[in-house]
């Protein structure tokens, strides 16, 4: 295999982890995602295409394996499943850990000649390891993590080692892709390309025929319907957007809360009480991602709602995209700025403003109701503009312009 025609995709993670499992699901959902539609593009340009995963349970290296067997990547891609040997929460075991993986990846990355590091972790083994062989670098940046970890109250010295490591990344990086428009602290000289959390259109999409007939089925026909799909984590302001539908129902009483969650959240239950919502106006649900659209496409509007803070203003969450695929206009607060330019220019929801009051935002809002021209005008321009299959095309050249 030649070195000039080699391209290693390096996950510091399992490749498949299930909901019930410690971890980033959601951000291994996204790479994978990524790496389905990217590698039949890069194979048709004849490359050769190498997977590394890092973290593995014994379970997790069969999950792996199973799923490009299914997927049919098997047949696309070399695939090499690393095992975690040592514990975790421990600062000794952790650099074991660490120097275990280094070793293991020496061999394969002076083989390759773009090395694909997503996030600060795995883009860090990379930078490392540049230093003795020779390789493009392309760092994934998934938003600001040490910010994040300042905001869940993480010791400052952790705080202050991980922006060490994002400095570090950028500096030796050729090309970095962010979530955001902006890359705050990029190095000049260094490549920064914006890269949306793109959805796949298997998955997502807008059919008016049958969103009629789950709103019939679902007895919704006459009701204005929000919908959140998500998890109940602390920056999705489960106690605001519940605080929010509670005041929005004293306006329209006929309103709907749907809450789509991957499992039960008490969180959800008990601010749902505390506002004294009846049980009549909500509905929570449990759906794989096969039949979730079935249900968000009913819905008139979707709340996503984020705090003032950096990490959110350099964030794009995949539900934004997944929303407007499915037909349905999005609220957004003003604090994640990538969207705010999108939801004016498109007109594809409205923006919470705080300079204004509650109600305000929330007469705006009734405009939206059973309005299918929104939603076909949501439908189409996610379709054009934020669609993996109108994407993967565009990513695979930024990669391929590196050799």
């Amino acid at each position: 295999m030649s070195k000039k025609r080699t391209i290693l995709f390096l996950l510091p993670a399992p490749f498949v982890q299930k909901p019930n499992e410690p971890g980033f699901q959601v951000q291994t959902q996204n790479f994978r995602t990524t790496f389905g539609f990217v590698v039949p593009e890069l194979r048709r340009r004849n490359l050769e295409v190498e997977l590394v995963s890092l973290s593995n349970t014994p379970q997790q290296v069969q999950n792996g394996v199973g799923f490009l067997q299914t997927s049919g990547l098997d047949k696309s891609c070399r695939a090499f499943f690393f095992q975690r040997r040592m514990g975790r929460g421990k600062l000794l075991p952790q650099l074991l850990q660490f120097i275990i993986n280094v070793w293991h990846l020496k061999s394969r990355l002076s083989k390759a000649y773009i090395v694909y590091g997503y996030n600060d972790v795995g883009t860090l083994y990379g930078a490392l390891l540049k230093l003795f062989f020779h390789y493009r670098l392309v760092y994934d940046m998934r938003g600001d993590r040490s910010n994040e970890m300042a905001v869940q109250g993480a010791p400052r010295w952790r705080v202050i080692f991980y922006r060490m490591i994002r400095n570090f990344c950028l500096r030796r990086c050729d090309l970095v892709f962010t979530v955001s428009t902006d890359c705050p602290g990029l190095p000049k000289g260094r490549r920064h390309i914006p890269k949306f959390n793109f959805y796949d259109g298997r998955f997502f999409y807008y059919d008016a025929r049958q969103a009629a007939q789950k709103r019939k089925g679902l007895e919704l026909e006459d009701r204005f319907v929000w919908v959140y799909s998500g998890t109940d984590k602390y920056y999705q302001m489960v106690p605001e957007m519940v605080r929010f539908f509670a005041d929005f129902l004293k306006l329209c009483p006929d309103a709907w809360f749907m809450i789509n969650l991957p499992k039960p959240s008490e969180k959800f239950r008990e601010e749902l009480e505390k506002s004294q919502i009846p049980p009549s106006a909500w509905g929570m649900f449990h759906l794989n991602q096969e039949s979730l659209n079935q249900y968000q496409m009913v819905a008139d509007m979707a709340f996503l709602i984020r705090e003032d803070l950096p990490l959110n203003h350099q964030a794009f969450p995949t539900k934004f995209s997944e929303y407007l695929a499915s037909g349905v206009p999005v609220l957004i607060t003003e604090h994640v700025h990538s969207l705010v330019k999108l939801v004016e220019e498109f007109k594809v929801g409205e923006i919470w403003k705080e300079s204004e009051t509650v109600l305000e935002v929330q007469k705006r809002i009734l405009k939206y109701r059973a309005n299918r021209d929104v939603k076909e005008r949501c439908a189409s321009f996610a379709q054009s503009r934020l669609s993996w299959q109108n994407n993967a095309t565009w990513l695979t050249d930024k990669l391929v312009s590196l050799l």
